[in-house]
């Protein structure tokens, strides 16, 4: 990803009236989107003497695009294409047109782990991959794909073999036109405009060997579990940035409406959790394996949630409060329950072991 020295709104193309249109619809905009491209916002994690990415430039410029255009939406969008493009490039060895496709900003690629009545818990998922010497089978469906309406490559985890009844998953990229896959139709969510979703079938969808990415049968480890806790933790400093956006439409609505003490708490606490997004971003980077940060990311949510009450009794006096609003509680309630079990891991090994 190339260098985003200041993170400023400057260095984002300016928000014509098409392009605001968009972001206020449910179709994606395409147009901002290659805009971004061209200015190299989709060019991934370029960072060859670091052991990680800077997850702390990409937590700032998370920031300035959720302020740029008020749609945290979008700044989801953006984030998850980084993150399966570090993906990609970790673990795709025969992937360089797929990943040009999507750095160019011709296209996305959606992540597809979840399942009908199963969510994503690998003990309920039944989607297959079958070796068959040559290549693969996928057999099975999925749910909930994010951008899939929208993308033409999709990293498909599926069980690929089973050892002392436990399931081993691999992973795949498959493309849009590839026989044996269709797409369900098209389901709008309640919020995150421009974030849309949609099943997949997979009907003996024949793959050759090189669609495999990663690790035989370490998909879950190797892909699953870390974009769940990045996404988490990155996701922090743009929350803060959109719960700023309420604040200053509320305080550009007429004096004497909101008294100004009233919005100091929920000010203090969008600060609070500005920081910690940036300070566990940076976290996220000073070390070959991540650490688990889910601790505090449930802390910081629980901040939010606190702002969002503060600011509850004014959220019909503008239009965008609600939105913005809608936004926030969507974002701080995915993968919250996997997010709670992780925290729940850590508080438990602070109990005495006993003796």
């Amino acid at each position: 990803m190339p260098r985003i020295r200041t993170a400023t709104a400057r260095m984002l193309p300016e928000l014509s009236p098409p392009l605001e249109r968009e972001l206020t619809e449910s179709n994606f905009p395409l147009t901002l989107w290659r805009e971004l491209a061209a200015l190299g916002w989709l060019k991934g994690f370029e960072t060859p003497n670091q052991l990680c990415p800077d997850y702390g430039q990409i937590a700032q410029a998370a920031m300035t695009l959720t302020r740029a255009y008020a749609s945290p939406g979008l700044t989801m969008s953006w984030l998850g294409q980084l993150l399966k493009l570090d993906i990609l490039k970790r673990y795709g060895n025969n992937t360089l047109n797929c990943i040009e496709e999507i750095e160019s900003g011709q296209t996305l690629c959606a992540l597809a782990i979840s399942e009908p009545n199963a969510g994503a818990h690998p003990k309920h998922l039944t989607c297959r991959a079958e070796s068959t010497g040559d290549g693969i089978v996928l057999t099975g469906k999925k749910a909930y794909v994010s951008q899939g309406p929208h993308a033409d490559w999709f990293i498909v985890l599926a069980i690929s073999d089973e050892v002392a009844d436990r399931k081993q998953f691999s992973a795949f990229i498959v493309p849009r036109s590839q026989r044996g896959l269709t797409l369900a139709t098209p389901e709008r969510g309640q919020g995150l405009a421009s974030h849309s979703h949609c099943g997949i079938t997979f009907e003996r969808c024949e793959l050759p060997a090189a669609a495999r990415i990663g690790t035989p049968g370490r998909a879950f480890e190797e892909i699953s579990q870390p974009m769940r806790s990045l996404e988490d933790v990155l996701m922090l400093a743009p929350i803060a940035a959109a719960i700023r956006l309420q604040l200053e439409l509320l305080a550009g609505i007429p004096e004497g409406k909101i008294p100004t003490e009233e919005l100091t708490p929920a000010f203090c606490l969008s600060e609070t959790v500005s920081e910690l997004g940036l300070l566990s971003a940076r976290r996220l980077g000073q070390n070959a394996i991540p650490p688990d940060l889910s601790a505090l990311v449930i802390g910081a949510r629980a901040l939010i949630e606190q702002s969002q009450s503060l600011i509850a009794p004014w959220m019909s006096l503008h239009p965008k409060l609600e939105t913005l609003g809608k936004d926030i509680r969507l974002l701080t309630s995915i993968g919250q329950s996997a997010t709670y079990k992780r925290a729940a891991r850590l508080a438990r090994a602070l109990a005495p072991t006993g003796g």
